[in-house]
Formats: C-alpha cells, sequence, structure tokens
C-alpha cells in the first residue's frame, strides 16, 4: 500500500508539472501570436488627433505632451490641461475640440484606448532607453507621420532581444524631433562596448555612467549591448 501511495504521488506531480509545462508554452504563443497580428492596430479614439498634423506638420517634440517618459517607466497620454495649453486659444471652437473642452470644463479625463500594450508580467522602462539616446522611433516607428496612431513592430520577447544583442542594427538615434538630450549634435550611434556585471555574466552588463552636472537632471549616455537576464524585463 505505501508503494502503491507513493507512486500515485509521483504520478500527480508529473501530471501537475505538463499542465503547468503546457500553460506556460500556450501563453508565450498567445502572446507571440497577439503581438504579430496585432502589427498595424491602430483603434479609433474619443478625440482624432493627428500625430502628423501635430509633430509632422507644427514640428512639436514628442517628449512636449510625453514629458514622463523622459523620467519615468512609463510614457503617460497627456491630460486635457495639457491640450489646452495651447488650445485655449487656438482652434477652441474647432468641432473636434467640443470633447477636450468638457473634458476640461468637468475635470473629467478622456479614456483613450491604448495601442503598445506589453504581457502584465513585463515591463519596460522608457527612461532608460531615452537617456540612452534611443529615438521614439525604434520602437513606435515615425510617428510623425501618423494621422492615427498605430503598433509598428512586434513588441515580442525575441524583438527585445535581438535588440539588445545588437542594437547597432535596430535602434534610431534621437532625432530632433523626439526631444531627447544627446550627448552631441549628431546623426552617429556611438556604441559603448559592456562590461561583464558578473562573472560569468548571466546576460548582465556594465557601463560607465557620465557624471551628472546638474542636480535632478538625467545626463545622456551612449547605447550599449542591453541585459538578457529575465530580471531585467520580468518582475
Amino acid at each position: 500500500m505505501k508503494t502503491r501511495s507513493k507512486d500515485s504521488r509521483y504520478k500527480r506531480k508529473i501530471i501537475i508539472s505538463f499542465l503547468w509545462l503546457s500553460c506556460l508554452i500556450l501563453s508565450g504563443y498567445i502572446g507571440y501570436n497577439n503581438s504579430i497580428k496585432n502589427i498595424g492596430f491602430s483603434p479609433r479614439q474619443p478625440v482624432a488627433f493627428s500625430h502628423k498634423k501635430h509633430s509632422g506638420d507644427f514640428g512639436m517634440k514628442c517628449l512636449f505632451c510625453h514629458s514622463s517618459a523622459e523620467k519615468s517607466a512609463f510614457s503617460s497620454i497627456p491630460t486635457t490641461k495639457s491640450c489646452m495649453v495651447c488650445h485655449l486659444a487656438l482652434k477652441n471652437q474647432s468641432e473636434l475640440m467640443k470633447l477636450v473642452n468638457y473634458s476640461f470644463d468637468n475635470n473629467i479625463p478622456i479614456q483613450y484606448t491604448r495601442v503598445n500594450i506589453l504581457p502584465d508580467y513585463t515591463h519596460f522602462n522608457h527612461s532608460r532607453h531615452l537617456i540612452a539616446q534611443i529615438d521614439c522611433s525604434s520602437c513606435h516607428g515615425e510617428v510623425e507621420k501618423m494621422d492615427s496612431i498605430r503598433q509598428e513592430k512586434a513588441l515580442t520577447m525575441s524583438w527585445c532581444l535581438d535588440c539588445h544583442r545588437n542594437p547597432e542594427k535596430f535602434i534610431v538615434f534621437a532625432r530632433d524631433i523626439s526631444g531627447i538630450v544627446t550627448i552631441k549634435n549628431t546623426t552617429k550611434v556611438n556604441m559603448l562596448f559592456p562590461k561583464d556585471f558578473v562573472f560569468p555574466s548571466f546576460g548582465m552588463w556594465s557601463n560607465d555612467l557620465p557624471k551628472t552636472y546638474m542636480k535632478e537632471f538625467l545626463m545622456p549616455k551612449n547605447p550599449s549591448r542591453g541585459p538578457e537576464n529575465c530580471s531585467a524585463c520580468h518582475y
């Protein structure tokens, strides 16, 4: 009887392990498949905001509206108050401004639909990439040419790793339209050669950071090979 009980427990462990493994493989496949299919995803937004008009025609910098991307992990959608910095006096009576005016007058945020979405178990830090002088278009495409925002990249794990391993092949160096602070005015990416953070490296690399000349101002640095260890992108 004892032997049979041990055998049954052993079989249960095998079955549970198999089910967990199957779930992981299935979730990975679904995530990869959805990311690939979402290329070109461009939902209809409550306000027809044209990036082509604002950035392309008027030359508004990306960071003028998405200022949080420079100092935080997230690039927030600008509030209605941000829109009103210009539109209190500029084309305020336009038909497109009706919902924006209502939102501003009643202090009710506009519910936009996110376009680029990562899984909950993955995190992406915008500020780390901007400090490395990596342009927004590396991931988002040339937004200044889009009337309606769409997903440009696959956003899969393999896509991220390809860039981390060979950044010189994939990243776009910070352009003037993005508003990202650069070390010097150049269109050439000067890559750093990373050092092993530990030995063996386990996919973790280290680079010397530039000196901070101004308090609370994040100094730009040259891009380098990105980390490949799991904890760099996963909670």
